[in-house]
């Protein structure tokens, strides 16, 4: 078993990304004023890392005929991995985090299937994306579907709730899926020579996403009783512009694989950060526990092994 195999095809370095969804998720509940479950909150992060895996693992068995061609370097067409391996671990990982997420209900009172139903509706949504969506032009928003429904999986640890308060876990589940569609689509042509007009749009994506969560602060009591509160969210907001925009504007301007590629994989790299900045406007400071998980994976994209995509 090559090890350094199964670090590729799982993209190891990011495996603490869904953390930061099921942080963001848990940070919508105590916004609404629900108490943390440690227990719960675990089970649901593993959960998430889980389905995470099954999906990368499961998006290089569908593309394995391609990849022999365009990519013969990757796990499954190099040898490293047996088709059958790649296929029987990214199920056995698919059925692990689904099964991980009935396990909440032990957790739950009252709301026992909410984690079981939407783990459910992530991992169809993961095999809809690999074995079909992702060749069509409902992929980025596939893609970004899985990311949104990975915040309402940490939010459904206390149960999914209704009512006008609910904002608080729809809107950041929103700009996930948002920012997360908008990447998607601007990586599509990112190996040949990008269309003008199709980067222009999921620029439009990306920015809306980044200006929709500078929202997310105005939906709790707390910077109405002291607009302070909005400085280090709005804060953060600003200085992901401030690093995103010049690469967006060279990317769109250049057109090139290099530029496009070297925006993607800052885009990429900031989703940490943009989680910390939702949770932030939810529970203030408190959120800022979520960023960690960007210093992991720094760490762990410093083994230039590891890269892949």
């Amino acid at each position: 078993m090559n090890l350094k195999d199964w670090a590729r095809i799982t993209r190891l370095p990011n495996l603490p990304t869904p953390l930061a969804d099921i942080g963001l998720g848990v940070s919508a509940s105590l916004a609404m004023g629900l108490p943390l479950n440690l227990l719960a909150t675990s089970i649901a992060g593993l959960a998430s890392v889980c389905l995470y895996a099954a999906g990368m693992v499961l998006n290089d068995w569908c593309d394995q005929t391609e990849d022999s061609k365009t990519r013969p370097e990757r796990p499954i067409p190099s040898g490293g991995i047996t088709s059958l391996a790649a296929f029987s671990v990214g199920i056995a990982l698919l059925v692990t985090g689904v099964s991980l997420a009935a396990a909440l209900s032990f957790l739950q009172i009252g709301t026992s299937t909410t984690s079981l139903a939407v783990a459910i509706s992530l991992a169809g949504m993961i095999l809809f994306y690999d074995a079909w969506a992702k060749h069509t032009p409902l992929g980025p928003l596939a893609m970004g579907a899985c990311r949104g429904l990975n915040v309402l999986l940490g939010a459904s640890i206390q149960g999914l709730q209704s009512g006008p308060d609910s904002v608080v876990v729809w809107l950041p589940a929103a700009i996930s899926t948002l920012y997360i569609a908008g990447v998607t689509g601007f990586a599509k042509t990112e190996e040949i020579t990008s269309d003008s007009l199709h980067l222009k749009f999921a620029t439009g994506v990306i920015t809306l996403a980044l200006a929709m969560a500078a929202t997310v602060p105005l939906l709790t009591s707390a910077v109405y009783e002291n607009p302070k509160a909005l400085a280090l969210p709005w804060g953060l907001v600003a200085l992901l512009l401030w690093i995103l925009v010049p690469k967006l504007l060279r990317a769109n301007r250049q057109l090139s694989p290099s530029a496009v590629q070297a925006a993607v994989g800052w885009m990429i790299a900031l989703y940490i950060p943009l989680q910390t900045v939702q949770a932030c406007g939810l529970i203030g400071p408190q959120g800022l526990a979520i960023l960690p998980l960007f210093g992991i994976v720094l760490l762990l994209r410093r083994w230039r092994w590891l890269q892949s995509t």
